[in-house]
């Protein structure tokens, strides 16, 4: 089976991305995965990591290992990493640990244990030694002996949700296999450590149990709930992007409504103005009320959506040395979930070329562009458009940018 690499860096974790898009029953919950998969490469790349992908997750544990990695954060198509940066410091923290697995581990009863398919992590130096295990795929009706492991009375949730597992010594008949039940024997047989997710990732992931009609309508509410959030509350009332302008002296900026980061590149004498748009009212209405008072500076506000409206650059000089802040306008988690890659990047080339066509002095800075990860291309300055074509292409794609 053929692997996919979007590779740039050296980090030794690599995040092997599994594609079940195929095994969903729901055309729509498809197409919104495929949408937050998407995102979620951008989002992981721009974090400083590789993303290697496949359908087959032996095969991507294998290349991880062929490729130089030193561990792997295995997950499937329906998981997204939240809150920032906390669920990637969280994993760089448990690679310290020495710790051989780690995920959510499951006390199916007559099922054996599962390692649930929607992430978990592996130490390749420990996988390579024990000869690349098979992960162990689910098989109902399929009888086996396996020393039944210890585990916590404790549990996170409900019965099946012990908050630790160890290995144990009394050998029990089993009906099912689940999903990892062979990684977890190799890992109980040969006494090595075994770990629990704990909330540091729990916390900072979502999963929406496509697999699963039911669980899925009932998951993608927070989905809906976050999109929500972002468009009619959410409000950045400090900048949140790592500027490092090698020019200033801008006469205009045109920036979101989330910070005042712009106040050092621009001209401290002659006259500036400064435009400020986003989608969400209450950001508009807050920025009105709190923008740097500087006596070179005058301020128009604009409710838009770039997502669906075109910008028309209204009241603007075009000739003036101005500074276009597109920010992850066109990658924002807030609403990716709901805008397919191809329509993000379509947008986000639109905006480009309107940009080019009218300015003669405009420089455009992105934070995360529609195809960071998918495409080697740069934040700023030299911002060019991309077309989709060019695009490496997951396999939840494979039938599509022709």
């Amino acid at each position: 089976m053929n692997v996919v690499k979007f590779q740039q860096f050296k980090n030794p974790i690599v995040f092997c991305f599994v594609d079940n898009t195929h095994t969903y029953s729901s055309s729509w919950a498809s197409e919104l995965v495929k949408n937050i998969s998407d995102f979620t490469i951008s989002n992981t790349f721009s974090k400083g990591y590789d993303i290697i992908q496949g359908q087959d997750e032996n095969v991507l544990l294998r290349a991880a290992v062929d490729y130089g990695y030193k561990s792997a954060v295995v997950f499937s198509t329906g998981t997204e990493f939240i809150n920032g940066q906390a669920f990637y410091n969280a994993v760089e923290e448990l690679s310290k640990t020495g710790t051989f697995l780690a995920g959510h581990i499951l006390d199916r009863g007559d099922a054996y244990y599962e390692l649930h398919h929607q992430c978990y992590f592996v130490n390749l130096n420990i996988f390579k030694k024990l000869n690349y295990p098979a992960v162990g795929k689910q098989e109902l009706g399929s009888g086996h002996q396996q020393h039944a492991p210890r585990r916590s009375k404790e549990n996170i949730h409900d019965n099946y949700t012990p908050i630790w597992v160890s290995s144990g010594t009394d050998l029990v008949t089993y009906n099912h296999k689940c999903h990892g039940w062979n990684l977890l024997k190799e890992s109980f047989n040969n006494q090595l450590s075994v770990t629990i997710f704990d909330n540091a990732v729990r916390e900072n992931k979502k999963h929406y149990y496509p697999e699963n009609q039911r669980e899925f309508l009932n998951h993608v509410q927070w989905a809906y709930t976050r999109f929500n959030f972002c468009s009619n509350q959410f409000i950045h009332t400090a900048n949140t992007e790592k500027m490092n302008f090698d020019q200033g002296e801008f006469e205009q900026c045109i920036v979101p409504a989330s910070g005042d980061w712009w106040v050092n590149v621009i001209s401290k004498t002659k006259p500036v103005k400064v435009v400020m748009y986003d989608y969400n009212q209450p950001a508009l209405d807050y920025w009105k009320l709190h923008v740097p008072l500087l006596d070179n500076v005058t301020y128009d506000f604009i409710k838009i959506d770039l997502l669906t409206e075109e910008y028309h650059f209204d009241n603007l000089n075009f000739t003036l040395p101005t500074l276009i802040n597109l920010s992850n306008i066109y990658a924002y988690e807030g609403t990716s979930f709901f805008y397919s890659l191809d329509h993000r990047l379509y947008k986000e080339n639109e905006m480009i070329k309107n940009i080019k066509n009218k300015f003669s002095d405009a420089v455009i800075n992105f934070s995360l562009r529609a195809c960071t990860g998918f495409a080697n291309t740069p934040l700023y300055n030299d911002v060019t458009s991309v077309e989709i074509n060019t695009l490496q292409k997951p396999t939840w794609h494979s039938r599509d940018w022709l």
